[in-house]
């Protein structure tokens, strides 16, 4: 489903540099005319658009199903192992740290010591899709039971919006995950957890709320972390979710990290290019993939 990415979350394609600015341009009767024309036909693109989105939500839904028989058997597989191995997840990444590894794999600025000791725990990963009255979908983070929270499952909610601004609808760019709810952790040793100063990767868990006045001191700091917000679940859903064991082996290429570094890594040494030339093209072709 990575090819609907465009349906669910808008993406930052850089547009090329105009040669005029069009909005300066004194348009006459006869030009408004014409362009009203236009634009009711752009408004029939639109429609179309919002109704496709639709159906690719609906078909994806159909699907819901026999992606979790698959997801079941991968739980059951894990669950096995580690049964087999007396719950040991000690030793130097096995499969027993199966969603432990997946998920440092996936972005590790979120994890820290702590988190990862309770990570040990996660059992399986899951999103669930919503397209009744509200168009959104769930992430699901199953634990075994442990020693830290009460909770078997903690959730995360992503919603999205799929219809134009009545007041504007030739402004509508495509759908958009416009607000995210997270879930109530019942810690079972609640006073360390507020004793903790440096972000967890449980965090994740309780978004902050983005303040209706765009005037606001915190409105384009707290805008920012959400936009974050979105792009991770987003990604976590489309990608990490259904490829988990080849992040676990290490055969995946984490596209959006791998663009930042090449950005970041452009003044390394020539020796550095060629020595890893080869692993980095075997990279890049996973990427492709």
């Amino acid at each position: 489903m990575e090819e609907l990415c465009r349906a669910t979350n808008k993406l930052k394609i850089s547009a090329p540099q105009p040669l005029i600015d069009t909005s300066k341009i004194k348009f006459s009767e006869n030009d408004m005319k014409v362009i009203s024309d236009l634009k009711q036909l752009y408004m029939q693109t639109i429609n179309l658009d919002v109704k496709m989105q639709h159906e690719i939500y609906n078909m994806e839904k159909s699907y819901e199903k026999q992606h979790n028989e698959i997801f079941d058997k991968r739980k059951k597989i894990l669950e096995d192992f580690k049964k087999q191995n007396h719950g040991d997840a000690t030793s130097i990444e096995n499969v027993s740290k199966f969603w432990l590894i997946v998920l440092k794999a996936s972005y590790t600025e979120f994890i820290t010591k702590d988190d990862e000791k309770i990570l040990l725990h996660m059992i399986d990963l899951r999103s669930k899709h919503y397209n009744d009255d509200t168009v959104q979908f769930v992430l699901e983070f199953t634990f075994e039971k442990n020693d830290y929270f009460k909770n078997r499952i903690l959730t995360k909610t992503y919603i999205l919006n799929c219809t134009p601004n009545k007041d504007d609808p030739i402004s509508f760019d495509g759908a958009e995950i416009v607000k995210c709810e997270g879930c109530q952790i019942d810690w079972k040793h609640p006073a360390e957890r507020e004793k903790l100063v440096e972000p967890s990767f449980f965090d994740f868990f309780s978004p902050p709320i983005l303040p209706e006045d765009p005037e606001d001191l915190n409105f384009k700091d707290i805008n920012a972390i959400l936009q974050n917000d979105f792009e991770l679940g987003f990604y976590l859903k489309e990608r990490v979710i259904p490829k988990a064991v080849v992040f676990f082996t290490g055969e995946i290429a984490d596209c959006q990290s791998s663009d930042t570094e090449s950005e970041t890594d452009g003044s390394d040494d020539d020796d550095d290019d060629e020595s890893n030339g080869g692993e980095e093209a075997s990279s890049n072709n996973e990427c492709e993939g």
